[in-house]
């Protein structure tokens, strides 16, 4: 039995039981079971699945009249009938055959009801036909399985005929799929998503290769979607390991909420930490092997402290990334372009990538309200008026879904325009060591554009000019996250600027150090790389 690369098997068995005479040899205080179970299974051969090797089967299995009874639910399921046939006499997948002939109970009078005819495991042919209603939660009650909770009616009328190799390769005339599954008041919770997903209603229409979905309403804390569309390749995505769900829904929504999809990350510092809560939150995790494309309509969608109004476009789940391509916002009052990429690497960490256009936004709502703003225009403060930014970023979040600032990288550039600056510290203390006091107070700046780059926890600001009526300046160098400064500037005088007094500016925001002249060339700001591994 330890040699797992060569496994002989020899087993037999034939039995008759009476189920209702288990308990005379075995306790079942929290089970009653009925029936006659008749089983006659042979199994000879080598379990060698790396060479896709398996052992011959002739195998049936009858249960009738079966009955299940348990403490956890006052009604039983009954009428159970079982006739199971499996065969094997190939050595492979490819000879196997399941019969289930048919596979029928009753569960709070409603019937139930599968017939099944699966043969040649490497290219599925099958023929399955589902029919029946069930209320899921009851029946999750019956049997009380810990760790998993889910509620709701199913109500199926399906018939599913045809061969895998046809659904991969687009011969949907070689198919017979047809039938709908409704849902209603569905719920489920995971480990990872301990809030329950909650299906309203909704109807799943099988179409030869493509299950069409009806208004179906998607409820998870805040959040509520509703979608319609097409999902295809389903029989190869829920047969063949690896194969890719793909699909092209209309979503609608009211309001998302992103924080509630953040993931629930296991605390595993403890050796009881499979038996507690989840512990620290996780980053939003993406669904594997989907090519799901939506055509968003959202009225609302709540990030952190951020709210984003008429977010229309469209959103890509492909390769465990989600991508949202040429889809347009408003946020703080300004319409907002974006493409972006988001992909979880772990549990806590993810990826993204966006570039960002916006026209005259409110330079002071912008600064309360969006985080990453009021982190790299910090100066912002003290400004009152318009800014439009076209601006590429790249970087991790955390698992709090913030920025990790050091892995921040990319560029662009931030136009003000009807500015007007209120005590900015740093022109005040211009003002202070020029002896033009008049360089700092409340001033109106003209229009200006500063090109910038970013990496490594430092802003890099292209050499910049802007007027400070009456005077002229420019400046350069670098901020860092940190709010340490390393800037080179010049102070133009009237009339014309010609004359000008240069300056290096370090020390901080806060507390600029001003040294009037040419002087050396001042170290640069130390960088802050991103070491953390993925």
């Amino acid at each position: 039995l330890g040699n797992t690369n060569d496994f002989p098997v020899d087993a037999a068995l034939q039995a008759k039981i009476h189920l209702d005479d288990v308990k005379h040899f075995y306790p079942a205080d929290s089970m009653d079971l009925k029936g006659d179970l008749l089983a006659d299974i042979k199994v000879k051969g080598n379990y060698l699945p790396a060479k896709k090797k398996y052992p011959i089967v002739a195998a049936t299995v009858n249960l009738q009249n079966g009955y299940v009874k348990t403490k956890y639910y006052p009604d039983p399921v009954s009428d159970i009938q079982l006739a199971i046939n499996i065969t094997d006499s190939t050595e492979s997948l490819q000879g196997l055959n399941v019969n289930i002939k048919p596979l029928t109970f009753n569960f709070e009078g409603e019937p139930f009801s599968l017939k099944a005819k699966l043969k040649d495991f490497t290219n599925l042919q099958y023929k399955v036909k589902l029919k029946g209603k069930l209320d899921v939660g009851k029946i999750y009650q019956v049997f009380a399985r810990k760790g998993y909770n889910v509620t709701g009616i199913v109500d199926a009328d399906i018939s599913l005929k045809g061969k895998q190799s046809d659904a991969t390769a687009g011969n949907y005339d070689a198919l017979d799929n047809k039938g709908s599954i409704t849902v209603e008041n569905l719920s489920f919770t995971s480990d990872i998503y301990p809030k329950p997903f909650l299906i309203t209603r909704g109807v799943f229409r099988f179409n030869q290769e493509k299950i069409e979905l009806d208004t179906f309403a998607l409820k998870y804390a805040n959040s509520t979607i509703i979608l319609d569309g097409t999902a295809t390749n389903v029989v190869d995505y829920f047969i063949k390991p690896g194969s890719v769900l793909q699909g092209d829904l209309n979503m609608q929504s009211d309001c998302i909420v992103v924080d509630d999809f953040m993931s629930a990350v296991p605390d595993t510092t403890h050796a009881s930490a499979a038996n507690t809560a989840p512990g620290t939150p996780g980053v939003i995790l993406v669904p594997k092997n989907m090519n799901l494309t939506f055509t968003a309509d959202v009225k609302q969608v709540r990030y952190t402290d951020m709210v984003i109004k008429d977010a229309q476009g469209q959103l890509t789940i492909r390769n465990d990334s989600i991508l949202l391509e040429e889809t347009g916002f408003n946020l703080i009052d300004a319409p907002i372009e974006m493409d972006a990429v988001y992909t979880a690497v772990n549990p806590k960490k993810a990826f993204f990538s966006y570039h960002i256009s916006a026209a005259d936004f409110d330079v002071q709502k912008a600064y309360k309200k969006i985080k990453l703003f009021h982190d790299i225009a910090s100066s912002a403060e003290h400004a009152e008026g318009l800014i439009s930014l076209d601006y590429h970023l790249s970087g991790y979040l955390n698992s709090s879904m913030m920025p990790v600032y050091p892995s921040l990288n990319g560029g662009g550039t931030i136009t003000a325009e009807k500015i007007r600056m209120h005590g900015l510290k740093l022109f005040n203390a211009i003002g202070k060591e020029t002896g033009r006091d008049s360089v700092g107070g409340d001033r109106d700046v003209a229009k200006v554009l500063i090109k910038s780059t970013i990496a490594n926890n430092i802003i890099t600001i292209a050499p910049t000019k802007m007027r400070l009526p009456p005077f002229r300046a420019s400046f350069g160098g670098q901020v860092s996250f940190d709010k340490a400064l390393n800037l080179q500037f010049r102070l133009g005088l009237p009339p014309l600027g010609l004359i000008g007094i240069p300056m290096t500016i370090t020390g901080s925001e806060d507390k600029p150090d001003i040294h009037v002249g040419k002087g050396g060339e001042e170290e640069a700001l130390k960088e802050t790389m991103d070491n953390e591994p993925d």
